[in-house]
C-alpha cells in the first residue's frame, strides 16, 4: 500500500528476551545520584570551559613568545646597526625557552622542531625587510646561505633550551604526584 511503511521480520519477532533491561533515569527527587543533577552539569560544564580558554591563553603567549621575541629582537638588532646579533639571539633562545615552559605536553614536540625554522625565518625576515635593495637576484641565494650559516648557532641553542626546559618539567610533572599528602596510591587522589 502507499504510503506505509513495509515491517520487517525484526520488528516483528518483538524485544529480545536474553537483552537485560535498561534502568530509568531516575531523578534527584526520586533518591537519584545528585552528581548526575543539572547543577553539578553546570558546574562541570563551567570549569571544563574555563580549562579549555586558560589553555587556550598559554598557547597564544607561548606562541607569541616563540616567534614575537625572535622578531623584536633581530629588529632591535637591525636598527642599532646591520644584521642580526646579540638582541637577536638572546630574544630567540628565551622565546624558546618560554615557549617551551607553557606549551602542553603534546606542543612540545612543535616547540622543539619548530624552533631552528622559527629562529632562521625571523633572522632572514629580518634582514631581508631592513635591506631589500641588497638581496635583489643573485644576491637573495648569497644572503640565504649567509643568513643559514648566520642562523644555524642560534638554532641550536635554542634547540638546545627547549630540550632543558622540557627535561625539567617532565621531572617535576613526575615528582609532584609522590608529594601529594594523604595520597595512598601516590598519584594524588584518593581511593
Amino acid at each position: 500500500m502507499a504510503g506505509q511503511r513495509a515491517r520487517t521480520p525484526y520488528q516483528d519477532a518483538g524485544p529480545r528476551t536474553e537483552d537485560p533491561a535498561v534502568p530509568a533515569q531516575r531523578s534527584r527527587a526520586a533518591g537519584g545520584d545528585p552528581d548526575r543533577s543539572r547543577e553539578a552539569r553546570a558546574q562541570r560544564a563551567g570549569a571544563s570551559r574555563r580549562r579549555q580558554q586558560a589553555r587556550r591563553r598559554g598557547g597564544l603567549v607561548a606562541a607569541f613568545a616563540a616567534v614575537g621575541l625572535p622578531l623584536l629582537g633581530g629588529m632591535a638588532d637591525e636598527l642599532g646597526g646591520p644584521g642580526v646579533g646579540i638582541l637577536f639571539a638572546v630574544g630567540a633562545v628565551l622565546g624558546t625557552g618560554i615557549a617551551a615552559a607553557l606549551c602542553s605536553r603534546t606542543g612540545r614536540w612543535w616547540v622543539v622542531t619548530g624552533a631552528p625554522l622559527v629562529v632562521l625565518l625571523s633572522a632572514s625576515g629580518v634582514e631581508f625587510a631592513a635591506n631589500p635593495e641588497k638581496y635583489q637576484g643573485k644576491g637573495l641565494g648569497t644572503g640565504a646561505v649567509r643568513w643559514v650559516v648566520g642562523a644555524f648557532p642560534v638554532m641550536a641553542e635554542a634547540v638546545a633550551v627547549a630540550l632543558l626546559v622540557i627535561v625539567v618539567r617532565v621531572v617535576l610533572d613526575r615528582r609532584r604526584p609522590a608529594r601529594a599528602a594523604g595520597a595512598p596510591n601516590g598519584r594524588g587522589r584518593r581511593g
